[in-house]
């Protein structure tokens, strides 16, 4: 996909809807994020590297793409398996990716999951860092981003550590100063191909949203919510009454 076909999309709730922003290149798996004054950030896979892109203008013109994440010439997308990114009340702009960084390592190794973060508008960008405290445990490369106004990153991904006896569970952390904390496990086990989802209330307290998986020919949707900023999360929580009739 072009990346001038994103931009069509980012921009029609801002400027004309029929204008559209060329970018050169061929950009896939992109994701955007808004702030409070409607500056757009898009992060996309472009020339097989995490990059980022931003309007000031409400979408009429963007910035040519910075490299937020040095991919090494190896980042792959598909299937959800992209970059996110996210914007906090200072304007930091935090973007995290499911990569392999290790430049011996063959383009289809395992990936792990990767974060970085900017606070001067996307010009430069912190080193990244690893989200995952076990190697090799994202390998699926599914996973959510969300950011608090205070910064605090909550990231969300499918894990192959074991909970519940499955062989996927629900894996959760805060990069906080840049830095991932412990992770948590907080469900298992997990559809195996179904991103979960990552939201916060007002209070900065994420609520983390996944398919349950296993051996169910019926899989139902659970969330796990949190009260204290993300340190503890409640006992999982079924979200959809009617049975959904769907198996893995």
């Amino acid at each position: 996909m072009r990346i001038a076909a994103l931009l069509v999309v980012a921009s029609a709730a801002f400027a004309d809807p029929g204008a559209y922003v060329e970018i050169p290149g061929v950009a896939k798996q992109p994701q955007v994020a808004v702030d409070g004054e409607g500056t757009i950030y898009v992060v996309m896979i472009r020339e097989e590297q995490i990059e980022v892109s931003i309007s000031t203008d409400r979408g009429k013109t963007y910035s040519a793409p910075v490299i937020a994440i040095d991919a090494n010439g190896r980042a792959q997308g598909g299937m959800q398996r992209g970059p996110r990114i996210a914007v906090d009340a200072k304007k930091a702009i935090h973007v995290t990716a499911p990569l392999n960084l290790d430049e011996g390592a063959d383009r289809r190794s395992p990936s792990e999951l990767y974060y970085a973060q900017s606070a001067d508008g996307g010009k430069t960008w912190s080193a990244a860092v690893r989200v995952n405290d076990a190697e090799g445990k994202a390998a699926e490369a599914l996973h959510w981003l969300a950011v608090s106004a205070d910064g605090t990153a909550h990231v969300s991904w499918i894990d192959a550590r074991t909970v519940g006896g499955g062989k996927n569970c629900l894996a959760y952390a805060r990069v906080t100063g840049g830095r991932a904390e412990k992770n948590q496990l907080l469900a298992g086990p997990v559809c195996e191909c179904c991103a979960p989802g990552v939201s916060l209330d007002s209070k900065g307290n994420p609520v983390v949203v996944y398919r349950e998986g296993g051996s169910e020919s019926n899989r139902q949707i659970f969330a796990v919510l949190s009260k204290n900023g993300g340190k503890s999360f409640s006992k999982p929580v079924r979200i959809n009454q009617g049975e959904s009739k769907v198996d893995g």
